[in-house]
């Protein structure tokens, strides 16, 4: 058989045998569900902001911290116990109360020093010649020992200059409630001219029995 035979036979036997079919690979495009894709394009907080953030609720912590107790409104009594108290104490007591060449009084310290009004009236109507240096004065637990210094405003002040220092200073030093209705009750007595305060106490022979009758009137007066 000749070359070009046996070439053309071979030619023919290829294009009869089957030829393998192709096979197209379709690409499957899965899409983010609606969620995933919101969540993908949303604007992110940027990092410093995130920090910012974080130090919020220490800024809250601080904030509230700077946070004070409204200040008692000074009318009537109290107002004229807030300036005798500028004119005569705060040398010695500091202008808020905060202590110096006498005792620290706010932060409640006259409140623990003197439970009950009518001591505290009596120590500044004789002060420490009226008790007498080593004496106590004041609550006896608190362990207060007269040691001088302080004045005796009984010759000073009248009975209701006195008083209206004191409801000052456990109104505004103390936040005293009670003080500050005292106060009110003395005030609409005052005004209605049923009571006399304008005399002085005698510094050498008050007692602090007698005193507390004067605030058991006002109340016995306003009820």
């Amino acid at each position: 058989m000749s070359h070009k035979v046996l070439h053309l036979q071979l030619k023919s036997n290829h294009q009869l045998r089957p030829q393998p079919k192709r096979v197209e690979k379709t690409i499957v495009v899965v899409e983010d569900a609606p969620y995933v894709s919101a969540a993908k394009t949303r604007n992110k907080i940027p990092w410093w902001a995130a920090s910012a953030l974080l130090c919020l609720p220490i800024w809250a912590i601080i904030y509230v911290g700077t946070l004070e107790r409204p200040d008692v409104e000074a009318t009537g009594v109290l107002q004229h116990g807030a300036e005798i108290y500028a004119q005569r104490c705060s040398s010695c007591h500091g202008a808020n109360g905060g202590g110096g060449a006498g005792y620290k009084l706010n932060d409640g310290e006259v409140m623990i020093t003197f439970p009950h009004i009518e001591d505290m009236a009596e120590w500044i109507t004789k002060g420490s010649d009226g008790f007498g240096v080593g004496n106590s004065y004041g609550d006896p637990e608190r362990g207060r020992i007269v040691a001088g210094g302080m004045p005796a405003f009984g010759d000073v002040l009248n009975a209701e200059e006195i008083i209206s220092v004191v409801l000052h200073e456990r109104a505004v030093f103390g936040n005293s409630e009670d003080a500050v209705i005292l106060a009110t009750e003395l005030d609409h007595i005052i005004e209605a001219g049923e009571m006399n305060l304008e005399m002085y106490f005698d510094a050498e022979t008050i007692t602090s029995s007698e005193i507390a009758e004067i605030f058991e009137e006002t109340h016995n007066t306003t009820s």
